[in-house]
């Protein structure tokens, strides 16, 4: 009874007012029904140890330093680094790339009554933070749920599409989702181990080449960062492709669609992907129809005073990162920024040019057992996937707003979503075909298709549902909801930083999945 009560205030007191979501899409529903209320509390949350920590001499050394340093500085020694030691230019105030620094000063530059009160200090905290155990933040049937699930050899849990929570698929069902993608020979290539090596090494040659001819313009700081993540990341170069599920979209053709998407993290060009993305964020952020977030766009159209005949249209990029085509793409980029070049004074225009087909080229990364190549569109997940997405359909937007002028004259898109308030004509026919001709002049841009919404009185865009009233723009909170039949809400703790609970088995061949005769 004792212990039953104990429980029940627990998850009293743990109860949090947001609902976390579990979604089962396995065919036959076999996850346990009870695994809404572990995978329910979402895949941020953190199990905690069964034992509190006792070693705390990293945490010490850390104090150590940055109290030596804020010491040695406040002692009124700004001059002592010589700035000359490495090339400094404007770029590297304005560059957020850096190592950090493993500086520290010598003892013989500090007061001698620095360290003996840095000691008498860590001595105490060593008195307080003994090894202890801890309280669990499970109860005890999640732990065993917990163990049930992780012992299972059927089951996976990935992540869904626009932070719906988790879901259960099986591992047949995931590889199969993912091969899905990779079988599109016209974005990917599947090559053996010896061909992606082969191409990551020649792509190691032309970075060294490129840092080599552009170190003073883009920066020691800016310099060392690609060196040391090249360097960090040789041993296994190749990007992690996985997918996201998109229950929001509702099954189609008997399955679950999914988002591919492929971390370049421990990739070659991840720190040249870096900068390539400081570099076009502002270019990107110059562009007509950019806004930063739903703040600013609630801003905008806060200004907005409509006429009768003006109503509300989105459109949307089908699977834009896949469908944008990375050759012509890169033409057209590569001529545009050179003939603004006095738009975009914030970085060296030739070292972006250079480096842009190095990172948009070279996603080599691995799934499984499979190595493969994606010769094109963009991966969603390299660093500078959205600005350029921003920019390159950019180029073609600012002609159809140029044209489209009088009918549109309110544009503005958020990488692959887009809203604008559309002047529709008294005539109908004449209504419709201007609103055709509009469609088809944003359906020419190498293979790019947009899926529009008729002009209305009311759109869902992003996560606001915007209506005309009187002329004025009002808007409320809008949340897609999932389209899953199996959804269960968990509120019973609160959810903490975790790691995903995807779990794949590294010893089953995704290769003989590709091809089953084998």
């Amino acid at each position: 009874m004792h212990v039953l009560y104990r429980n029940l205030r627990r998850l009293i007191r743990y109860r949090c007012h947001r609902i976390w979501l579990f979604h089962d899409l396995t065919k036959n529903k076999i996850a346990p029904p009870s695994a809404k209320a572990l995978l329910g509390l979402g895949s941020k949350f953190i199990v905690t140890p069964e034992t509190t920590t006792d070693c705390l001499q990293k945490s010490f050394e850390r104090i150590r330093r940055d109290f030596s340093i804020s010491v040695f500085f406040a002692s009124g020694n700004d001059n002592y680094l010589n700035m000359d030691d490495y090339e400094y230019d404007q770029y590297q105030n304005w560059s957020k790339l850096y190592i950090k620094s493993k500086w520290k000063p010598n003892e013989v530059d500090l007061p001698s009554w620095c360290f003996g009160r840095l000691d008498r200090f860590i001595s105490k905290v060593r008195r307080i933070f003994k090894q202890r155990r801890a309280k669990s933040n499970l109860l005890p049937y999640q732990k065993e749920l917990l163990e049930l699930l992780l012992n299972d050899p059927e089951l996976i849990f990935p992540e869904t599409d626009k932070g719906l929570g988790p879901c259960a698929v099986t591992y047949d069902q995931y590889v199969e989702a993912c091969l899905k993608h990779l079988r599109n020979t016209e974005c990917y290539d599947i090559l053996t181990e010896e061909e992606v090596r082969q191409g990551i090494e020649e792509l190691e040659i032309l970075i060294e080449a490129w840092l080599h001819d552009y170190k003073k313009s883009i920066g020691e700081h800016a310099h060392k960062f690609i060196q040391q993540h090249m360097i960090a990341n040789a041993a296994s170069p190749f990007g992690q492709f996985y997918a996201l599920f998109k229950i929001h979209k509702g099954m189609k053709d008997g399955a679950w669609p999914t988002r591919p998407v492929c971390s370049d993290v421990t990739s070659l060009a991840h720190g040249l992907g870096k900068w390539v993305n400081e570099q076009l964020v502002p270019i990107a952020r110059q562009q007509k129809s950019y806004f930063k977030d739903s703040f600013e766009l609630k801003k905008r159209l806060d200004t907005l005073v409509l006429q009768p005949n003006e109503l509300l249209m989105t459109c949307d990029a089908d699977s834009m990162y896949t469908n944008l085509q990375t050759e012509p793409n890169l033409k057209e980029v590569t001529e545009y920024i050179p003939s603004n070049e006095h738009r975009f004074k914030h970085c060296n225009i030739n070292a972006l040019v250079e480096a842009l087909p190095l990172v948009f080229r070279s996603n080599y990364f691995k799934f499984g057992d499979l190595y493969c190549h994606q010769k094109s569109g963009t991966a969603m997940g390299t660093p500078p996937a959205p600005p350029w997405a921003t920019i390159t359909f950019a180029i073609h937007e600012e002609k159809i707003l140029q044209k489209w002028s009088e009918l549109l004259p309110f544009y503005l898109r958020f990488i692959d979503d887009g809203i604008g308030v559309w002047r529709v004509d008294t005539d109908p026919s004449v209504f419709q075909q201007q609103w055709a001709e509009f469609k088809s002049d944003m359906q020419q841009w190498y293979g790019l298709t947009w899926t529009f919404t008729e002009p209305s009185n009311t759109v869902d865009f992003m996560d606001l549902t915007i209506s005309i009233v009187d002329g004025k723009i009002e808007t409320t909170i809008f949340e897609k909801k999932p389209k899953s039949i199996s959804v269960y809400p968990s509120s019973l703790l609160t959810p903490k930083r975790s790691s995903h609970w995807t779990r794949l088995r590294p010893s089953t061949s995704v290769s003989s999945s590709l091809h089953p005769s084998s």
